[in-house]
């Protein structure tokens, strides 16, 4: 089986909180760690991501972590925390009150925005509803099928306008619980537009994180201004859950290959999220279509799969990377989702677009490309491409290490100032083999930077060698 390029996101819970566990999934090929703050005290998220860190150190691993925050979701209350069912043209009420029979409790202020004609939706789309009366201080809803009310569900109001806050008080408690140790990326959720990365950035600034800021798609809002949030960001998520019930279903699809295509070809990387396995959430094997959505987030070219529940509270955790894993390295080598053509050497430095070109023209006689970085853009600008071999990035950077975790077909590679330096090719070459980046035999290509000062050091040299 080839190596597979594709990275995988696995979200860490109570069904992966062991190190046995954690260590199972990285070797089964998990990538990224992800942390769902919707659940979960701050003190249960930092000593699991503490956990995973130290698992990770242990095998020799870059493992990065992201914090995924809840951002601004509407829940619904029901009296008692109890079910209730509605029949097929049965009414209900949402109220900014404490909820009675048949009643939801919502803010006042989702209310106040809500009309007569409108239709909203709770449980991620399982019960639909539509506004028939508003009385003010609370809105009369039908539901055109039979659906049984549950508490604390989520509420998507589609097309519906909401003055809310991007971040909430949960949100703010988390990052107040991390440092820069901790967390390589922050997951910014129901993103409408650059504003509210704007605040996020204002947030972790006034808390010295340094963490990369993933917007996550998942209304009309952010699609409405997708070029700009992908410009602001520093990944994207194609976060299908709530995109799905936010926009038409039969749309989704359609959104997902594109925002993909716009994420790649703005450098930035791209996760496609959301029932990919969810079948394996009890079940030992996926469906026929789950393998074909997995396959075909690959043939879009995204950077990163990601499981869900299928991994924090699924009963085949370790067979769910397994399978994503087999999945990508199977179908990678079929997907033509090469960018050559898209090459300009405007989009990209001088030296990169040499390495492009000399890529497609002698990728036959590459095995390995290795590229030196101190910020990890080089890596990013190559992998946009979708080459055929795999980029081993080396840096002297902890954080840019743990950060290109995410990259597509990027293997980042932990090196220290003592053990590397780069004063010419063979010195380079040397310390490539000193550090067990290449073997003998391999034919490499070297990008790098061959100033004098490590710390300025700029990539400007492209080297071709077979290492003996």
């Amino acid at each position: 089986m080839n190596k597979k390029l594709t990275k995988i996101v696995a979200t860490l819970g109570p069904a992966t909180e062991t190190e046995e566990i954690m260590e199972a999934l990285i070797a089964a090929g998990m990538n990224v760690a992800r942390f769902n703050t919707k659940h979960g005290t701050p003190e249960w998220h930092l000593e699991r991501i503490h956990r995973v860190k130290a698992v990770a150190k242990k095998m020799g691993k870059s493992i990065g972590v992201l914090l995924d925050l809840q951002g601004p979701e509407i829940r619904i209350n029901t009296k008692d925390g109890a079910s209730f069912e509605l029949k097929a043209g049965e009414t209900a009420k949402f109220v900014s009150t404490e909820p009675g029979d048949k009643e939801m409790n919502i803010p006042s202020n989702v209310i106040e925005a809500l009309q007569v004609g409108d239709t909203v939706s709770t449980d991620d789309g399982a019960c639909e509803y539509k506004i028939i009366e508003k009385d003010g201080a609370s809105v009369t809803v039908q539901s055109p099928i039979d659906v049984t009310v549950k508490h604390r569900k989520t509420m998507n109001t589609p097309g519906i306008v909401i003055d809310m806050p991007s971040l909430i008080e949960n949100d703010l408690i988390q990052l107040d619980n991390m440092t820069d140790e901790d967390i390589d990326y922050v997951g910014l959720s129901f993103v409408r537009d650059t504003k509210d990365i704007a605040i996020l950035r204002d947030e972790l600034k006034k808390r010295n994180l340094h963490a990369d800021v993933i917007a996550k798609i998942e209304n009309q809002a952010a699609l409405d201004n997708l070029d700009e949030i992908i410009e602001a960001a520093d990944a994207v998520m194609v976060a299908r859950g709530d995109l799905a019930v936010e926009v038409p279903f039969e749309r989704l699809a359609y959104y997902q290959k594109m925002i993909i295509e716009k994420c790649r070809t703005a450098g930035k990387p791209v996760i496609t999220a959301t029932q990919m396995l969810k079948s394996m959430t009890t079940d030992p094997r996926p469906t026929r279509a789950e393998v074909s959505d997995v396959a075909n987030a690959i043939y879009d070219g995204t950077d990163a799969v990601m499981l869900s529940e299928e991994t924090t509270i699924g009963k085949y955790p370790v067979e769910c990377v397994e399978t994503q894993a087999k999945i990508a390295s199977y179908n990678e080598p079929f997907s033509e989702n090469h960018l050559w053509e898209w090459a300009d050497a405007g989009d990209v430095s001088a030296i990169t677009y040499a390495a492009f070109s000399l890529l497609d023209s002698r990728k036959e006689d590459i095995d390995l490309v290795v590229c030196l970085t101190a910020s990890g853009k080089t890596a990013r600008q190559l992998s946009r491409f979708r080459p055929d071999v795999e980029i081993k990035a080396v840096t002297q950077s902890k954080s840019v290490y743990n950060k290109l975790a995410l990259v597509y077909g990027v293997e980042p590679v932990l090196v220290t100032d003592e053990t590397f330096t780069y004063s010419g090719e063979m010195d380079i070459v040397d310390n490539l083999k000193l550090n067990k980046v290449v073997n003998v035999g391999q034919k490499v290509l070297i990008i790098a930077g061959l100033s004098e000062r490590v710390t300025d050091r700029q990539t400007d040299s492209l080297l071709l060698v077979e290492i003996k």
